[in-house]
């Protein structure tokens, strides 16, 4: 049963992509955590596969400059289930065709007007609909003039807004709906299907609350900021696997949650790639060793070799340690360093040897040799993010000095006979591979520099979602500004601030509370620049102190954390990632994608 429950268990990558008028400019990805409310959630969705969630969104924006074909202005809603489309085809004047099968035309939901040679056609009787699916017409006399089709076809069948539940103002004034749009009497016009609100004339600052059905799923992902006040600042988030029983995300930023495009897109787990793993030291201990040269039995030579301790520090009884290096070979009778002079007879668990030059020492000197001996071979293994591993596709190594030097280990049969080729797969389920002590390919691993690794995983099915986080994401929001004290210098006239005074839904600036020498002063007695960043009082004496308490327009964040949640507010968390820290600004757009294995 455990064995089944880690095989089922899914694991996630996530991509982020910020982009602008002239495209994506930056791409981060980290993989994620898989949170245990997941089971939860997949369970929810199979008992009930038709089940809806209502969601309550507000939309905010200007209208289009342009009119459309009926001569009104749109504000486009986030929530589209249908559009609407103007299809143009000629047919040929030689044409005896009936039957047109259409790919514009897929996922048709209505034909509202078709015309051959302008001449209106009458549906039902001299159009037909024969397959809304496949988007499959058919005429009652085959068209010899050019086909004009107006239509609704689908769009997003994943959300459709609740009619009736919209609330319009316009600049922080209510509008109402009616069946004609007319500016002087506030009325709008609205195209459910198509999520339009519609206007006689251009306005600005629109903002549309409304309720829409959602089909009930992985329905949306957040961001956050930092996850607790105590982080340091711009430093990365990291989840493992204490916070697989996290329920919601810290810090979540308010009304940041977006929709999941659907449908998602399926595919075979594809090999998975860790782009930069530091290659371990060898772990070793510093020992030390007095020698004392003597005579050999025949009394006739120097003794030249000699044995380095090399057992455990807890006791003779346990297995010795293997020399990785002389670091130091001192004569102190002669006050000579005779480390160049100094070579490695055996080396072993058992016996570590080295051997003298002749003209190193001689009978009565004293040798003070310093020595590491190698702890163990942790070095040689390394765990990779993702498991279990089923094939090892490439390993490479990438010199520290030098990063133009790439060097490829050798792989035998995938990596999946341990101790064949320089690198293999030691333990699959729980991805660690370990490297061969002498390597034929790439260095020794423990060389200082980065592993680059590919490999496959028994993956099954890879699942991507797909939310974007548009300008304006999250809202702006109105704060308080620091107080900004000055006092006034000779020949000062005006306080700049830190901050533009923010501005409310009427498009007036929010008044400050100024204060001159402690006392406050009336908004006639000042002046507010137009880009809100100037206090001017009416007049200023040097010595005179002046205080601005006021607010301003937040509208830039740092990014450190995403999660998807099932619901639009509250709900179950799928799963969470540090992605960040990023900074959003309000004209810029944030792409996330999230690989999910299962």
């Amino acid at each position: 049963m455990l064995k089944d429950i880690s095989a089922m268990n899914p694991k996630g990558h996530v991509k982020l992509e910020l982009y602008n008028e002239d495209g994506t400019f930056y791409t981060k990805e980290k993989k994620n955590l898989v949170v245990n409310s997941a089971n939860e959630i997949v369970a929810a969705m199979m008992a009930d596969p038709a089940k809806v969630l209502r969601v309550n969104q507000v939309d905010k924006g200007d209208t289009s400059l342009s009119a459309n074909s009926e001569s009104l202005y749109s504000f486009g809603l986030t929530v589209q289930s249908e559009e609407k489309i103007h299809f143009e085809y000629n047919v040929g004047s030689t044409g005896s065709q009936t039957v047109f099968h259409l790919e514009n035309l897929k996922g048709i939901t209505d034909l509202n007007k078709v015309t051959v040679g302008g001449v209106v056609l009458e549906n039902d009787k001299d159009v037909f609909l024969k397959d809304a699916e496949s988007g499959i017409i058919e005429f009652k006399e085959a068209p010899t003039e050019t086909v004009e089709i107006v239509f609704h076809k689908i769009k997003n069948p994943y959300m459709k807004i609740i009619k009736g539940t919209e609330s319009v103002t316009v600049k922080g004034e209510i509008w109402s709906k009616s069946t004609t749009a007319n500016h002087l009497e506030k009325t709008y016009q609205i195209d459910y299907r198509t999520g339009e609100v519609l206007f006689e004339q251009p306005v600005q600052q629109v903002k549309v609350t409304y309720d829409y059905h959602m089909s009930y799923s992985l329905g949306f992902m957040a961001i956050g900021g930092k996850p607790s006040v105590d982080h340091e600042n711009y430093q990365p988030v990291e989840f493992g696997n204490t916070n697989r029983l996290d329920t919601f995300m810290k810090n979540e930023l308010a009304g940041s949650r977006m929709p999941v495009h659907y449908p998602a897109t399926v595919s075979d787990g594809a090999k998975e790639v860790e782009p930069s793993i530091p290659t371990q030291p060898i772990a070793s201990v510093q020992k030390a060793a007095t020698l004392a040269i003597v005579n050999n039995v025949d009394g006739v030579s120097t003794k030249l070799i000699y044995n380095l301790p090399n057992l455990h520090d807890s006791g003779s009884g346990q297995t010795g340690r293997e020399l990785l290096e002389i670091m130091s070979a001192i004569n102190s009778t002669t006050g000579e360093n005779v480390t160049d002079r100094v070579a490695i007879e055996s080396n072993s668990l058992t016996k570590v040897e080295i051997k003298f030059a002749e003209d190193a020492v001689s009978e009565n000197d004293t040798v003070n040799v310093t020595y590491r001996l190698k702890l163990d071979n942790r070095h040689l293994t390394y765990q990779l993010g993702q498991s279990p591993v089923v094939e090892l596709v490439a390993v490479r190594h990438v010199d520290a000095v030098n990063s133009e030097n790439v060097r490829s280990y050798n792989i035998v049969s995938r990596g999946l006979r341990p101790n064949e080729g320089d690198v293999w797969v030691s333990n699959p389920n729980t991805g660690h591979i370990t490297f061969s002590s002498n390597p034929t390919g790439g260095p020794a691993v423990h060389t200082p520099g980065q592993l680059y690794v590919e490999y496959k995983v028994n993956s099954g099915t890879v699942v991507r979602f797909v939310a974007d986080f548009p300008k304006g994401v999250p809202a702006p929001s109105i704060e308080n500004a620091p107080t900004k004290s000055v006092t006034v210098v000779s020949g000062q006239t005006s306080v700049n601030l830190d901050h533009p005074i923010a501005k409310g839904e009427d498009g007036s600036f929010i008044e400050p509370v100024v204060a001159v020498d402690g006392e406050v002063i009336e908004p006639a007695g000042y002046q507010i620049s137009l880009d809100g960043k100037t206090i001017t009082p009416n007049s200023l004496i040097a010595g005179q102190s002046v205080t601005v308490e006021y607010k301003y327009e937040k509208s830039t964040y740092d990014i450190y954390q995403v999660a998807m949640f099932d619901e639009k507010v509250g709900g179950k968390m799928f799963n969470i990632s540090g992605i960040g820290p990023v900074t959003k600004d309000k004209n810029t757009g944030m792409r996330v994608t999230w690989s999910v294995t299962f």
